[in-house]
């Protein structure tokens, strides 16, 4: 099992141009959901319980995190090249490296998110009255020409079911969104390490 593990995680971790395992040949989407819901959640909570012990992090220059996580970014291959050649603490070193560039990639992700909507408790569940009642009564009012009984049954039925499909569609987003975000930061990477490996380390052994 830890075989199993370590190989998903060097995979995942180095990339396909310095992993030695067989991460490149299977789909990982059910991971990348899961890192979805996980920073979805994570910015609920800091959201709703604004936590004290994540105000520094959030609190950093919003240029921080993004200068650290080019500057491993490009360090990254010259670790990686070699990863497979050095002792197992310095292997563990260099994964905890990665592991800190994708968790400044997400520091930055939600330094620029948070602002940009409040979650609050106290009026959160008059905000969603509102707008189950506004759009209820929308769609209840475009179909007043089928009479009235009629007319407000499919109203009440067409507005319950936009109801759902937006919540649905906002947690759908919620999700996808730091799951494209973590592809295109690996996509990044990626592009890295193969202008390193054809133009600086393709040559050089050590």
């Amino acid at each position: 099992m830890r075989g199993v593990f370590m190989d998903f995680l060097e995979g995942f971790l180095l990339g396909p141009v310095w992993s030695d395992t067989e991460y490149e040949t299977h789909r990982h989407t059910g991971f990348y959901w899961l890192i979805g819901w996980i920073i979805f959640g994570g910015y609920v909570w800091l959201q709703l319980l604004k936590p004290a012990a994540a105000e520094p992090w959030l609190n950093l220059p919003r240029y921080a995190p993004i200068i650290y996580f080019f500057l491993l970014t490009l360090a990254s291959p010259f670790a990686c090249r070699y990863y497979y050649r050095v002792n197992p603490l310095l292997k563990g070193l260099i994964l905890l490296l990665e592991v800190s560039k994708f968790l400044a990639a997400f520091l930055s992700l939600y330094q620029y998110s948070m602002p940009l909507y409040t979650l609050n408790l106290d009026t959160l569940p008059q905000v969603v009255l509102e707008y189950v009642n506004k759009t209820v009564a929308g769609t209840t009012e475009s179909f007043q020409s089928l009479g009235q009984g009629v007319g407000m049954l499919v109203g009440l039925a067409g507005g319950g079911l936009l109801v759902v499909l937006t919540f649905l569609g906002i947690l759908l987003a919620a999700t996808l969104i730091p799951a494209f975000f973590l592809a295109a930061v690996r996509l990044i990477q990626r592009g890295v390490d193969m202008l390193a490996h054809h133009f600086l380390l393709h040559d050089i052994d050590a």
